[in-house]
């Protein structure tokens, strides 16, 4: 489903952010990366989706290369592979369901997303996607009234609502209590399993991923320095990772 091939890519010339990187990510499975800030984890997300294109090596999604699409060919790549921020990136003045359709806008007629009358269907899916996520009595709720929690949780209906199949999460509970961040995480991995999606998680919490992924990936400089089923990583290899500096 989604495979780096050496990925070397920087922002400035004497430092490079990522370097050699290769790795291939199942369907179906729950990786979480880890490393110190400056290790090269939210570039290599934005790798995955195409918001950065590599300046060596090649990205691919369902045995096409991501790296070198361009125009409707990446965006029909891209309606694959959705992203949940640690900031939520919802409007803040629309609804929660306005803000759960946004998912489908990839797919939704210009004049239906300028004027808001999306389809029945789609109405009815935005509102299933509540549901799964527990937030069937909040679809009229402006999102700025929300909890962390259930911001968070209407931007993973979100994802369900762009029918993704790759979920990118960049520190999805950074920014949440220990209670509500297990609440969320455990709401990810049910979802997960239940429709068989891929995800990819940046975290700096080492519990948390091996918790929950079933597959561990260490960055640090850039470079891999581990990448084990989850069980095989100690508190030996996670000093490994974090110790020395990243930047």
């Amino acid at each position: 489903m989604l495979e780096l091939k050496n990925i070397t890519h920087q922002f400035h010339t004497d430092k490079p952010v990522l370097q050699q990187v290769s790795l291939q990510v199942k369907p179906g499975t729950f990786v979480a990366v880890v490393g110190r800030s400056g290790a090269g984890k939210t570039t290599l997300l934005k790798l995955c989706n195409g918001m950065v294109k590599p300046q060596q090596g090649s990205v691919w999604v369902d045995g096409q290369c991501l790296s070198q699409c361009r125009g409707e060919a990446l965006r029909r790549l891209q309606q694959k592979i959705a992203v949940i921020y640690q900031d939520f990136c919802l409007v803040p003045e629309s609804t929660v369901l306005q803000n759960v359709l946004n998912g489908a806008l990839y797919r939704t007629a210009f004049w239906r997303v300028v004027t808001g009358m999306f389809p029945a269907e789609e109405i009815r899916r935005a509102k299933a996607a509540l549901e799964k996520v527990g937030l069937a009595d909040k679809a009229d709720a402006v999102t700025s009234a929300l909890s962390g929690g259930e911001k968070q949780r209407t931007a993973i209906a979100r994802a369900l609502m762009q029918q993704a199949q790759i979920v990118l999460a960049d520190e999805p509970v950074a920014s949440l209590d220990p209670v509500t961040a297990d609440q969320i995480l455990s709401l990810l991995k049910q979802l997960q399993r239940e429709k068989k999606l891929t995800v990819i998680m940046n975290s700096h919490n080492t519990q948390q991923a091996k918790q929950y992924a079933e597959r561990i990936i260490g960055l640090k400089q850039g470079r891999i320095v581990k990448d084990a089923d989850a069980s095989l990583w100690g508190d030996r290899d996670f000093a490994e990772v974090y110790g020395g500096r990243d930047g």
